[in-house]
């Protein structure tokens, strides 16, 4: 080999050297551009499931489950408005028998001083007569222990008209079924919120998920197209190897002429191969960078569904719970009320048992005006015995029949009245213990609930609003940082021209004469483009041609890629 073609050879274990630190910086580039993208991918599953998350805690369950409650607190807030309608109109007519007792008392009580009265007159009129002195006698002493009952049942009777009185006023002008009103209105708004939230969420998650699947679905398209740095990184060790198999052939050829002539065909080929993979990769770099492009005004649009998504939000759920809190506080001023008015109602029915418990002063007094009745017609028949010394002792016996009889008429219709009252006082014990429906606890379980969902929607929105921002950060960054072609072209070219060779095609005069090469080298290709190339400069030379299956196999391959 002359000295001249050995200076003309470019320096080949340098031109490798040059082409290793390119396949280098490619794989390390596509490596971490690869792993980011993985990373993205891992975000918007973790934002997919964020968003399944946000449909499923304000579910139907959730929304049932509140809308029982609720629907329990209104029926128990009906019944307590009619239970309290049903008593207080007890109460009232209580009170008005007890009112009706009042007058009673009072006639009684006259009726009682002025059969005292008729005693004295009988003393007066039958004086120095036995009989009507001990009939006088008689009188004061059944008057006088009814005077003294009926005074005492006449203070139970005022104690009880005082009782009912203050729990009727106190029934008076409450507002119950205005506020009623007013929180059955609060919670059917409070309901229809939580299914329009639920329903906005699902419609905002539905679009939102859409676009993340789109942005997954690209991503993993990205990805694939990442092999494009694999497949540069394996063109380039084939030029490698060309230039190592070129190094192991010269020193078997016989002549210096040889060794020459199998040295240009094989950089001219080499060269070509390296003008290929420059012109595939930086088409290939370029699709690559658009795509990622692209991706990121996806993320963006992610980022906005997803904040539309939790936009207001907590203020809707707020403002849900607060109102439903604010119903929970008038139940329980309506329940406070209720328990005072059943304070009311037990103080009333003591009442009423004490003076029910006394109708035997009653029944004293009429058994007064039986014996009163019994002492006058005695009296009356004496002093008609008597003759006209008598005729006035029976006058005021006649009078005292008369009044006798009035007291027991008075009697009679205050034990009446007392049974209904009594009867009534019963059925207001019967209406209490109807109440079955434990308001507070069921809107205090329908806030829980909602509470409850609450803070799961709020965790997802914020898992939901975190995957998001990171997605787009992480897309950005990809854009912004990792440019797949930058230099790598130039650093690719620089070596193409360290072959000194511009690497055109055509089929090599002397293509025959490098059968050993040309097999050697055409057996490591593994693209179809690279085996198109080695034909056109060397011909097959007795290289295999690819088989069906095998050309079947590299056109699939080019497909997925490219």
């Amino acid at each position: 080999m002359n000295s001249d073609g050995m200076s003309r050879r470019p320096d080949l274990r340098a031109v490798s050297d040059q082409l290793e630190a390119a396949r280098s910086r490619i794989e390390e580039r596509f490596v971490e551009g690869g792993r980011a993208l993985m990373a993205a991918y891992d975000i918007v599953a973790r934002l997919l499931s964020a968003i399944e998350g946000i449909t499923g805690a304000l579910d139907d369950h959730a929304c049932d489950e509140a809308a029982a409650r609720l629907t329990a607190t209104l029926k128990g807030l009906t019944e307590l408005v009619e239970t309290e309608t049903a008593a207080g109109q007890r109460l009232v007519s209580i009170l008005a028998d007890g009112e009706a007792i009042t007058p009673r008392t009072r006639d009684m009580q006259r009726s009682l001083r002025y059969l005292t009265t008729c005693a004295m007159e009988t003393r007066i009129a039958g004086a120095g007569v036995a009989e009507f002195a001990q009939f006088a006698d008689d009188v004061d002493k059944y008057v006088g222990s009814a005077i003294g009952q009926i005074d005492v049942f006449a203070a139970k009777v005022g104690e009880l008209s005082t009782q009912l009185a203050a729990a009727c006023a106190g029934g008076k002008d409450t507002g119950l079924e205005t506020q009623v009103s007013a929180v059955s209105s609060t919670l059917t708004d409070a309901l229809d919120a939580v299914h329009s939230r639920r329903a906005g969420l699902k419609r905002l998650a539905a679009g939102t998920a859409d676009v993340a699947r789109s942005v997954q679905e690209k991503v993993g398209k990205v990805l694939s197209a990442l092999q494009v740095g694999d497949v540069a990184r394996q063109r380039i060790e084939h030029v490698q190897a060309g230039i190592a198999i070129l190094l192991d052939e010269l020193p078997r050829c016989d002549t210096d002429q040889r060794a020459e002539a199998l040295t240009q065909v094989a950089i001219r080929l080499l060269a070509a191969q390296t003008a290929a993979l420059i012109k595939d990769f930086t088409e290939q770099t370029r699709v690559v960078v658009a795509s990622i492009e692209g991706l990121a005004k996806e993320a963006e649009r992610v980022l906005a569904l997803n904040g539309k998504a939790g936009c207001g939000g907590s203020e809707t759920m707020q403002a849900i719970e607060e109102g439903v809190s604010l119903a929970r506080n008038v139940v329980g001023d309506i329940e406070r009320s209720g328990a005072l008015a059943a304070a009311a109602y037990a103080a009333t029915k003591q009442v009423a048992t004490e003076l029910l418990s006394n109708m035997g002063n009653i029944g004293n007094i009429r058994s007064v005006r039986d014996d009163i009745r019994c002492l006058a017609i005695n009296a009356y028949l004496r002093s008609n015995r008597l003759g006209a010394k008598g005729r006035a002792v029976g006058v005021v016996a006649a009078e005292m029949n008369t009044y006798a009889a009035r007291l027991g008429v008075a009697a009679e219709d205050i034990l009446q009245r007392l049974s209904t009252m009594r009867e009534t006082a019963a059925g207001i014990d019967t209406e209490d213990k109807a109440r079955h429906v434990d308001i507070v606890s069921e809107v205090d379980g329908a806030v829980a609930t909602l509470r409850e969902a609450n803070v799961r929607t709020s965790q997802y929105l914020k898992e939901a609003a975190e995957s998001g921002n990171a997605i787009a950060e992480r897309i950005a960054h990809i854009a912004r940082d990792i440019d797949f072609a930058r230099d790598l072209g130039e650093h690719l070219e620089a070596c193409r021209r360290l072959f000194g060779s511009d690497g055109h095609l055509g089929l090599a005069a002397d293509a025959k004469e490098h059968t050993d090469f040309s097999e050697r080298l055409f057996a490591i290709y593994t693209m179809a483009s690279e085996r198109d190339i080695h034909r056109a400069i060397l011909g097959s030379n007795g290289a295999p041609a690819p088989t069906v299956a095998a050309k079947e196999s590299e056109d699939l391959f080019d497909d997925v890629l490219f």
